[in-house]
């Protein structure tokens, strides 16, 4: 019983120097977790057709203050980086983490600043960034992305999707029929949603300083700031609403 759990149980830590880097690796079966937590720096998360996970992190800093831990546990993987709180005063931040995953994982991220960008993937997404963009494609499975100062972009999600951002504009390109709700909201930018003709969705589209429009045909209510009712005879909500923008829904 002993040796299973600390085969299972891994613990490794690093101290990154500037313009250096650590890679790690690690052997999981699909259905896992992988759980970034970091004080900074953007992450690229991809899928590839092995049963590992496989982490770059490179520090482009100005210092040498830069914590990376890593840990596993069956087939979870964490990674949590933290900085020095001495090393922040006068230092850039370049952290940027290159992790590969196989397909059927699930994925949580969250960075205090940087960009996002996730793709190819099988499974539940939770993406926060306190200080940059976030890019998701391709992903089969519930979505929750969230920045404070970055744009949004989400291309081919199947599943639930629920995304905010305080401080940029949002872009949704759905190419089939998405089979549950989408709700994308913003308090600083404009919203585009970009849907194939057959797609099938009851709109709800509000902007507090803006107008709104739609390529397609409405069946419900319609005033220059806000749009209700269906389209192509309805299916699950699509919920876009902005207070410093434009709502725009367009033909592919």
């Amino acid at each position: 019983m002993t040796s299973a759990v600390l085969l299972s149980l891994m613990f490794v830590s690093f101290a990154i120097a500037k313009s250096d880097d650590v890679s790690q690796s690690f052997d999981v079966a699909p259905g896992g977790t992988l759980n970034l937590d970091s004080d900074s720096g953007s992450v690229e998360v991809e899928s590839h057709n092995k049963n590992t996970v496989e982490v770059t992190v490179e520090n482009r800093s100005s210092d040498d203050g830069f914590t990376v831990n890593f840990k596993q546990s069956g087939n979870d993987v964490s990674v949590i980086g933290e900085r020095e709180k001495s090393s922040w005063f006068g230092q850039s931040s370049r952290v940027r983490y290159t992790i590969k995953v196989p397909q059927d994982y699930n994925v949580t991220l969250q960075t205090g600043g940087g960009s996002i960008d996730l793709s190819d993937l099988n499974g539940e997404v939770d993406v926060r960034t306190s200080g940059g963009s976030i890019s998701l494609g391709k992903i089969r499975g519930d979505v929750q992305a969230k920045t404070s100062g970055g744009s949004i972009r989400v291309d081919e999600v199947a599943g639930n999707i629920v995304a905010h951002t305080s401080g940029g504009s949002i872009k949704a390109t759905l190419t089939k029929q998405p089979t549950a709700d989408c709700k994308l909201t913003t308090s600083g930018g404009s919203i585009t949603a970009y849907l194939a003709s057959d797609v099938a969705v009851n709109l709800y589209a509000k902007t507090s300083g803006g107008g709104v429009s739609s390529d397609f045909k409405v069946n419900g209510y319609f005033s220059k700031k806000k749009l209700e009712g269906e389209i192509n005879g309805g299916g699950p909500e699509l919920h876009l609403k902005t207070s410093g923008g434009s709502v725009r829904v367009k033909e592919i």
